[in-house]
């Protein structure tokens, strides 16, 4: 009897689960699956809240300005290319006007110059610009937006310091783009540059 009760003894103990520590193959992993609906992100997948940052334009050794009453004309040769920002910046000297192109390929050509109003193409319309002088923006070598591609910066801006008081959205036609820029006691002298890695156009107008 004594055999056979230290038998059953040993045999309950083996097989009981109320204190004993679950087998090693049993116990949950703690690594996330990534077949989860909801897989953490990780370093190389997690996602950005902020857009990646322009690239900064030269501020130095740019060159002379153009005298008003001349228009600065390059022919390029882009194609292809979309407005896709438009931004202004105020520096030491002069105010600044950047037109980012995007999905074209190719240099683009420009046509800068005052006009005495800002007549839209195709339509023949006089748009009304804030300032005391217009200079007219004809950006070459681009294309009309399409579905799925790069989309056309649509908004008009007004700077609230610097001489540059108003610039025009970009309007496409027929493989140019066309802004006014409004400037506050002008018309002023101005140079335009051709900037890549981003593709931008850059127009500088001289301040006091």
């Amino acid at each position: 009897m004594g055999i056979a009760t230290g038998a059953l003894v040993l045999a309950l103990a083996a097989c009981g689960g109320g204190s004993g520590a679950p087998p090693q193959s049993a116990s949950p992993t703690s690594t996330p699956s990534s077949a989860g609906p909801f897989p953490r992100p990780t370093a190389a997948t997690a996602p950005t809240s902020q857009p990646p940052t322009a690239a900064a334009e030269p501020t130095a050794d740019l060159g002379g300005f153009t005298a008003p009453g001349t228009e600065a004309t390059v022919d390029g040769d882009a194609s292809g290319y979309v407005v896709t920002q438009v931004r202004t910046g105020s520096h030491d000297g002069y105010d600044r006007v950047v037109y980012e192109l995007t999905g074209g390929q190719g240099t683009p050509g420009y046509r800068v110059g005052y006009v005495d109003r800002a007549v839209e193409d195709p339509s023949d319309e006089v748009r009304k610009v804030d300032g005391d002088a217009v200079l007219q923006v004809r950006l070459v070598g681009t294309t009309y937006p399409v579905e799925g591609g790069p989309q056309e910066f649509s908004q008009d801006l007004r700077p609230s310091d610097g001489d540059v008081e108003h610039v025009v959205r970009p309007l496409t036609f027929e493989g140019m783009t066309q802004s006014f820029v409004g400037v506050d006691d002008g018309p002023r002298p101005f140079r335009v540059l051709v900037l890549s890695d981003p593709v931008r156009v850059v127009v500088d107008v001289q301040d006091d």
